[in-house]
């Protein structure tokens, strides 16, 4: 009989899977399968689980009494071999005691490992396999866990084998099975089936498996009474071998096991003796074992070295049951004499030396055991699980450096090892070699950022701490500036590391090594492969080396190099703008001066000083009517100095400006803003006439025509009112067509577009009532900016919404196939047939391309940043023609018309055009510029 008891978790109350809770129905499916051929039965998790198992063999007691032959019954109990899996949370107790916490509603209650194995000890009598996968909480190592658990379940007295993992909550996906759990049947799977398959295999093969070693913070096993099938082979009964299988197994019975042997022929009397011991120590019998294994003792030829080598070991596994260890000792020392390279022999030798703590013994032993494995995996896994008892049962520390650095030279890049030997080096005051193989264990780190993390805390560890007391200064600094190099390597996008460098080496004032710092840096920052990282990284790298070119190597040129590289990858820099024109002006390069001050104006309209320096620098450029500008906005902002006044009051125009001639089609790329989407501007200009027509169009269709009496319309020429003659004006001057004026002194508006396909205005009370002929002239130039193209659609699609579905309508027309948001999708399609039959070729063609081009760029549509540079472009037209910011100012100020952006947004943004290229461009077309 093969029964496999399995006790986990069940789930939360919120079906959230408890630790372990996925592992029983995996282990439970494959168990039941033909090959394994278990009976499986599951443990309640909210009942003691010692007392479930005390029933459970009292059930087979009851079942065995009711078989006729005694003996059979006798040989059934002896044959079953029982299997106990557990995967569940663990606690440790202060003395070390181990406890399986399967309730997850009662994480605080537990049973303890050892109780669940003294039944088994008490009741089994075959053979006996714990699978235990242990997740432990932050208060406790995975090794100290595993060592619990064996000196709970290993032991010759409960005669249990054991394979135990160990590993933090919350280290594995709570989502899948527990890594050893998996791999424990992904073994079983691929099992040869003629062969079989036992629990030490399975060891050896997660063991050798590099991967799974890492992923497994600390797994052991060990060896019970014999050598447990998990997978039966092919033919054989279930919880044995067929003969030739058990032959093999002859020198392979692990620590504390019992070794089997053929089957014996009737004339075969040590045989005989040799099966009915084992029979005997199979029943826990172990002085009537020992009786029949001396009897075939007695009948083995010396010359036989091997069987009487068998036999010894039986023996001696025996009185190891028995804890008589010296005994056994002497037992097993009597066969390795016979047969020197029994592995299990020499294992059991170790553990019986550990037991007695004879750490001399134990360290011979050991040596000769490490003699006899083969393979680089095998001795380095070996190594590794020696080491460990040595630094945590026999606390001696030297030993287990000692063999993990004999494991080193096997796997020099083995993560585990490394970590252990950086601990024990630090232990014995060996500081160099501590960082060393720290550091080479923070190299193997796959990810860059935990790698970069793990080398900046060594070079810390490397130049504070128990380093100052060993090592120099220059030593010390010097590994730490080494180790942050490196940290840097492995994350260029991590800086920590860089402003450790720069205080180390600002301390010492090695400005030379820290520009050489910087410079290495900026060469990694193009590895970075984010875009906007990498311009992150390069920004801050070259404002670093700009103040250390400026303050410490008192370099300005480079100084000056540095920071525009800066203000390259971050336009918006407004401190690293007035730095690079403040060395700029320094070293005599005025150009760059007034550039960068000109976009910190941009940026920071409100800064009276960066208009300071403006005027000062204009006038060092001979630029007149610039500096006059710059003289403007400080008279304005009210912070004029007195050479600046004086320019101010000696050029300031009497009354509006007179332009000699008008501005040219391309002039008004000048006033429009720079910063606008010109991809969407380009699609709304190609359809602006054909959507005005099909607006009108729609209009006309909802009979919203309005009536306009030609009776109202105004004559330039011959009408007496200042606002019409400056229509008439403000058009010449910026070279587009004069709109119709109608006049309506009833209505309560100032100036309003007439929504007709011509170019016309109505003109109401409100502007001819208390407004000074500047106030007017900007109220008409800032309106007869948006008859100017695709400004012309705001003044027919007024809103965002309408917008919105103008452009929608517009791209649908170009690509048919184009989704369109389902809020506009009714007004789209209802545009969209009137705005596609009024296109003409011309403009079809352009629209084809400016959609393709916008689709190209990719880049989000911002339609209300579209319209809020429309009505700067207005602004900045009716400026043009006052010429007085304060005129500008205060009309904004009115709110004659509201729109996305505030009347200070555009305020602001007149104080930065009015020192721009772009205005004294304008104005010199005009030919209203000061001359020098």
């Amino acid at each position: 009989m093969r029964l496999a008891i399995v006790a986990t978790p069940s789930l939360h109350r919120d079906q959230r899977p408890a630790p372990g809770s996925l592992d029983g129905d995996l282990i439970r499916a494959r168990l039941s399968l033909e090959d394994a051929g278990f009976r499986v039965i599951d443990i309640d998790p909210g009942r003691d689980l010692a007392e479930q198992l005390d029933a459970l063999f009292d059930e087979l007691t009851a079942t065995r009494q009711t078989l006729v032959d005694a003996e059979d019954a006798a040989r059934d109990e002896a044959s079953t071999l029982f299997l106990f899996y557990a995967s569940s949370a663990v606690a440790l107790s202060p003395d070390g005691e181990l406890f399986l916490c399967l309730d997850p509603e009662n994480p605080g209650v537990g049973d303890a490992l050892g109780d669940v194995a003294a039944v088994f000890r008490d009741r089994a009598r075959g053979e006996v396999l714990f699978v235990l996968e242990c997740h432990h909480g932050p208060g406790a190592t995975s090794r100290a866990v595993v060592t619990a658990a064996e000196q709970a379940v290993a032991s010759p007295v409960t005669g249990v084998e054991l394979l135990v993992a160990a590993h933090p909550i919350g280290s594995l996906d709570a989502d899948l099975p527990s890594v050893f759990t998996r791999a424990f049947v992904e073994h079983l799977d691929e099992a040869d089936p003629d062969r079989g398959l036992t629990a030490e295999e399975i060891f050896r093969r997660v063991e050798g498996n590099p991967g799974l070693a890492g992923a497994i913070p600390c797994f052991a096993r060990a060896s019970g009474r014999g050598a447990f099938s998990v997978l039966v082979p092919r033919g054989g009964a279930p919880g044995r071998r067929p003969a030739r299988a058990e032959a093999a197994r002859l020198g392979a019975a692990g620590e504390g096991g019992a070794a089997t042997t053929p089957a014996s022929a009737p004339d075969d009397p040590v045989a005989q003796y040799l099966a009915a011991g084992d029979t005997l120590a199979a029943a826990s019998d172990l002085d009537g074992a020992l009786t029949a294994y001396k009897k075939a003792l007695a009948l083995v030829g010396v010359a036989q070295r091997d069987a009487r080598a068998e036999v010894h070991l039986r023996i001696a596994q025996a009185r190891w049951r028995q804890q008589r260890h010296r005994e056994a000792i002497e037992g097993f020392e009597k066969a390795l004499a016979l047969a020197p390279e029994h592995r299990p022999a020499l294992e059991a030798l170790v553990e019986l030396h550990l037991a007695e703590q004879d750490f001399a013994r134990l360290r011979t032993a050991e040596e000769r055991l490490l003699t006899r494995v083969e393979g680089d995996a095998d001795r380095l896994g070996l190594l590794v699980r020696l080491a460990e008892r040595w630094e945590i049962v026999a606390g001696d520390p030297a030993r287990a450096q000692e063999l993990l650095e004999r494991a080193r030279e096997i796997r020099p890049d083995d993560a585990a090892v490394l970590r252990s030997l950086g601990r024990l080096y630090e232990a014995t005051g060996d500081l160099a070699a501590s960082l060393d193989a720290r550091r080479c264990h923070a190299e193997l780190l796959p990810d860059p950022r935990q790698r970069a993390v793990a080398l900046l805390e060594l070079a810390r560890a490397a130049m504070q701490g128990e380093a100052r007391a060993t090592l120099t200064e220059v030593t010390r600094e010097q590994d730490g500036i080494e180790l942050l190099e490196r940290a840097l390597d492995a994350d260029p996008t991590f800086l920590d590391p860089l402003a450790l460098i720069a205080i180390l080496l600002s301390a010492r004032q090695e400005w030379g090594e820290l520009e050489l710092a910087y410079r290495r840096m900026l060469d990694r920052a193009q590895r970075i492969p984010d875009p906007r990282v990498r311009s992150d990284v390069t920004w801050e790298l070259c404002r670093r080396l700009g103040m250390l070119f400026r303050d410490h190597l008192e370099d300005p040129s480079s100084a000056l190099e540095a920071f525009e590289g800066a203000v390259v990858e971050r336009p918006d820099d407004v401190p690293g703008r007035l730095s690079a024109a403040s060395l700029a002006r320094g070293a005599g390069r005025i150009e760059r001066a007034a550039a960068h001050l000109q976009a910190a104006a941009v940026l920071d309209p409100g800064n009276v000083q960066v208009f300071h320096d403006l005027f000062d620098t204009f006038q060092k450029l001979r630029r007149v009517d610039q500096a006059w500008a710059a003289a403007s906005v400080a008279v304005y902002l009210g912070a004029a100095e007195a050479r600046e006044r004086f320019i101010f009051e000696e050029h300031r125009p009497a009354g509006l400006v007179q332009p000699a001639r008008g501005l040219s089609p391309g002039s008004w790329d000048l006033l429009r803003a720079a910063d606008r989407d010109r991809a969407l501007e380009e699609v709304l200009a190609s359809v602006a006439d054909a959507a005005v027509r099909a607006r009108l169009a729609q209009h006309a269709r909802e009979k919203k025509i309005p009536h306009v009496d030609p009776a109202a319309r105004a004559d330039a020429e011959r009408n007496a009112a200042g606002v019409v003659r400056l229509f008439s004006w403000a058009s010449r001057c910026l070279g587009i067509p004069t709109p119709a004026v109608y006049l309506r002194k009833d209505a309560p508006i100032a100036v309003a577009a007439v929504p007709v396909e011509d170019p016309s205005v109505l003109v109401g009370g409100e502007a001819l009532r208390g407004r000074t002929a500047a106030e007017l002239a900007f109220l008409v130039g800032s309106h007869v900016a948006y008859h100017v193209g695709p400004h012309r659609l705001l003044l027919h699609f007024p809103s965002l919404e309408e917008l919105g579905v103008c452009l929608a309508a517009a791209v649908k027309v170009a690509r048919p196939s184009e989704p369109v948001p389902v809020e506009l999708e009714g007004a789209v399609l209802a545009l969209m047939p009137l705005l596609d039959e009024r296109l003409t070729e011309r403009e079809r063609d352009a629209l084809e391309a400016a959609v393709f081009e916008l689709y190209e760029i990719r880049a989000p549509l911002d339609l209300a940043h579209w319209v809020g540079s429309v009505e700067r472009c207005a602004a900045r037209v009716g400026y043009l023609l006052t010429g007085e910011l304060s005129v500008a100012a205060s009309s904004l100020s009115r709110g004659d018309t509201p729109g996305v952006l505030t009347a200070e947004e555009k305020i602001g943004d007149l104080l930065s055009f009015t020192v721009s290229d772009a205005y004294h461009a304008l104005r010199e077309e005009l030919g209203v510029a000061i001359e020098p």
